[in-house]
C-alpha cells in the first residue's frame, strides 16, 4: 500500500516537470525559430527491470519519471517581414553563430548590425560566415539574397554559415533559442552549400498552441487522479492505525 503512495507522487512530480515544458512551448509560440521541446517520461520498473536490488522508493510499480526533454525540428511556417536583415532558413541546417571563442546555432534569422557593423543576433552573438568568420557588414546598404549571399551596395561580402548536422537532435539548448552541439556533432556536420533561405522574411515557431493546450489539460487531469490516489490510500492507512488491533 506504501508502495502505491511512492508511484502516485511520483506521478505528478513527472506532470509537474512536464507541465513546465509545456508552458515554455506555449510562451515561445511567438518566438522566432523556436522548436518545440516534448517530455520523455519513463516508467521505473524499464529502469531498474534486472537490478538485484532496487531503490525501495523506486521499485518495479513505482510510477513514472521525465528523463530527459526531446526538440521537434519540424519547419515552421514563414512570415514575410520585408526586413534587409531578417531572414527564414528553409529545410535543415542552422545558422552558425558565435559567442566569446564558441560556435552555437540558432533557426532564428532576426538579424542586426552592431556598433562594431558586424552582423549579430538581437541576443549579441556574431553571425558567421561559411568559412566561420565574423561578418563585416559595414559602408552601405545591406542585404541578404535567398542563397545566403550577404551584400553590401550590391556587392557580396560574405556567404551565411548554415551548419547541417547529421542528427541533430544531440543539440543542447544554452538559451536565447540558441544551440550548442558536442566536438562529435561538429566533426561530422557539413556547411550547407545551396542552402533555400527566404529574404525578408523569419521562421515561425513550430509550436501549435492548441495543440499544447490538450496535452496541458490531459497533464493536469493525470495529477488530479495522482492526488486522489493518494487521498484515497492515506484514508485507507488511517482507518487501518484506528481500527487494527483495537479491542473487539
Amino acid at each position: 500500500m506504501i508502495q502505491g503512495l511512492y508511484t502516485a507522487a511520483n506521478g505528478m512530480i513527472s506532470v509537474e516537470e512536464r507541465q513546465g515544458v509545456i508552458a515554455n512551448n506555449i510562451a515561445n509560440a511567438s518566438t522566432h525559430g523556436f522548436k518545440r521541446q516534448m517530455a520523455v517520461q519513463k516508467g521505473y520498473y524499464g529502469e531498474y527491470m534486472g537490478q538485484v536490488h532496487p531503490p525501495q522508493s523506486k521499485a518495479p510499480g513505482g510510477g513514472v519519471k521525465m528523463i530527459e526533454t526531446f526538440s521537434n525540428f519540424s519547419g515552421g511556417g514563414v512570415t514575410k517581414t520585408g526586413g534587409e536583415l531578417d531572414v527564414a532558413l528553409m529545410g535543415k541546417g542552422f545558422f552558425t553563430i558565435q559567442m566569446g571563442d564558441e560556435a552555437l546555432y540558432t533557426r532564428n534569422g532576426q538579424f542586426s548590425v552592431d556598433p562594431a557593423g558586424m552582423l549579430s543576433t538581437p541576443a549579441g552573438y556574431s553571425v558567421l560566415d561559411e568559412g566561420g568568420a565574423p561578418i563585416d557588414v559595414s559602408g552601405g546598404l545591406i542585404g541578404i539574397d535567398d542563397v545566403g549571399n550577404v551584400r553590401v551596395n550590391g556587392e557580396v561580402r560574405a556567404k551565411l554559415g548554415i551548419t547541417q548536422f547529421e542528427d541533430p537532435h544531440g543539440l543542447k539548448r544554452v538559451g536565447d533559442n540558441v544551440f550548442q552541439a558536442t566536438e562529435d556533432m561538429v566533426a561530422n556536420s557539413t556547411m550547407a552549400a545551396n542552402p533555400k533561405i527566404a529574404s525578408q522574411s523569419l521562421e515561425t515557431s513550430n509550436v501549435q498552441v492548441p495543440t499544447e493546450m490538450i496535452n496541458m489539460m490531459m497533464a493536469l487531469r493525470a495529477y488530479s487522479a495522482n492526488q486522489k490516489a493518494i487521498a484515497s490510500i492515506d484514508e485507507t492507512v488511517s482507518k487501518m492505525i484506528d481500527h487494527v488491533g483495537s479491542p473487539g
